[in-house]
């Protein structure tokens, strides 16, 4: 029997939450279970349903294929049954439990036995991979041409990085500093002023941003904003005009019309990321919103390795802007959000050449800078990259992370 695209993305959905439930109960299990042998002798469970298993997990690319691969329902059961008898944590299981029982309900519906899904789902893989694949890259610089023109306003090149820590002052928090530089803003006289937009609350006694320069240090008690003037326009900071407590915002009112500017800012962040690490929610995100038409967004995040260790990560693009309420934020909600648009994340060494110089926007430069503004060491830190040409007006990209227990 054939699915409705609806029903097909229902079951992709199952399939890749069972597919990282999978993955984050192996990066808490004992390494020598992340082969088939190991599992098979550490669960006392059938090589044949460890490969299966292993496969969903590791190999398969996206969740029809994790369905594919999974043993049946049966088999599923008891490789439930038989990891409640080991010391893992009990949401990590509960959540795969529910996860699995979404699948049995969906396998219900839709098929009539093991080998019919298998044979449904590749004769549904192999229409969708023989389908022309839309030129996304193109769809996303017509989007851009047109939200520009009718915005009235564009960006160059947007840089946002993040540098994630633990908080030394509050562990119940991570410290998170961040930098965000938009190269080449320019509008209409029609168009809105430049606003910088940040998700903290409003300090209560806010007056202006801070004029950030080499010199300025963190201070890890409260949350910063400021201009950074070594890679701002001239005069940029002088254009200050106000600021908004209402959504987050501060405004700058910059004369020339048609003239571009280049504007960078730094937030410290200490109090509003709360520690996977220590607390019940096990997400923890980085985010953009594309709030005016812009040509190329560079976006870094650097992780601590002692957090990184225990971590699994995922990027996103995602339709909105709206703000993820902090400590409640869980991946299995998300994909009602999520945007047909798939960005390529790398994983890369702190010294890379990639991370030196992109569109003459000189990140190694900033994210170094970043560093001595923090007093951390970036070898103590794991980067993680993309570059989107012509992301989505008016979209969101998320690069978010998925943590163990110690």
């Amino acid at each position: 029997m054939s699915l409705s695209s609806q029903e097909l993305d229902q079951l992709e959905q199952a399939g890749k939450q069972i597919g990282d439930g999978l993955q984050q109960l192996l990066l808490v299990s004992p390494p020598s279970a992340r082969t088939i042998s190991g599992m098979a002798k550490w669960l006392g469970y059938h090589k044949s349903n460890c490969q299966r298993i292993l496969q969903a997990t590791q190999k398969a690319q996206h969740g029809l294929e994790v369905l594919c691969q999974l043993p049946g329902m049966a088999s599923l059961e008891e490789f439930l049954q038989l990891l409640r008898h080991k010391a893992l944590p009990e949401t990590l299981i509960t959540a795969l439990e529910q996860q699995i029982r979404q699948w049995a309900e969906l396998f219900a519906l839709h098929f009539r036995s093991h080998a019919d899904v298998k044979r449904t789902l590749a004769e549904a893989m192999a229409v969708a991979e023989s389908a022309p694949a839309p030129d996304r890259l193109l769809l996303r610089q017509q989007h851009f041409v047109s939200s520009k023109a009718l915005i009235g306003s564009s960006i160059d090149v947007v840089f946002a990085c993040y540098l994630l820590t633990e908080s030394e002052k509050n562990p119940e928090f991570l410290q998170e500093i961040a930098l965000i530089s938009k190269k080449n803003f320019c509008r209409s006289a029609e168009a809105p002023p430049f606003v910088q937009f940040y998700t903290h609350p409003h300090p209560a006694h806010f007056d202006r941003p801070l004029d950030i320069t080499a010199a300025s240090r963190i201070d890890t008690a409260q949350f910063q904003i400021g201009v950074v003037q070594p890679y701002s326009s001239p005069g940029f900071l002088a254009q200050y005009r106000s600021y908004s407590a209402s959504n987050s915002g501060i405004v700058f009112a910059d004369d020339g019309v048609g003239v571009p500017l280049d504007a960078t800012f730094l937030f410290s962040n200490p109090d509003e990321l709360v520690n996977p690490l220590s607390h019940q929610s096990r997400c923890s995100s980085t985010s953009i919103s594309i709030k005016t038409p812009t040509k190329k967004l560079v976006m870094a995040v650097f992780l601590e390795k002692k957090i990184d260790m225990r971590s699994s990560v995922n990027v996103g693009c995602y339709s909105g802007n709206q703000k993820v309420e902090e400590g409640k934020l869980r991946p299995d909600d998300m994909w009602t959000e999520l945007l047909p648009d798939y960005p390529d994340l790398s994983i890369l060494h702190t010294a890379s050449s990639q991370v030196k110089t992109v569109d003459e926007v000189p990140v190694g430069e900033m994210t170094d800078f970043m560093f001595r503004f923090a007093g951390l060491n970036k070898a103590d830190f794991i980067c993680y990259f993309m570059t989107i040409d012509y992301p989505i007006w008016s979209s969101t990209y998320r690069i978010y992370f998925q943590h163990s227990y110690v």
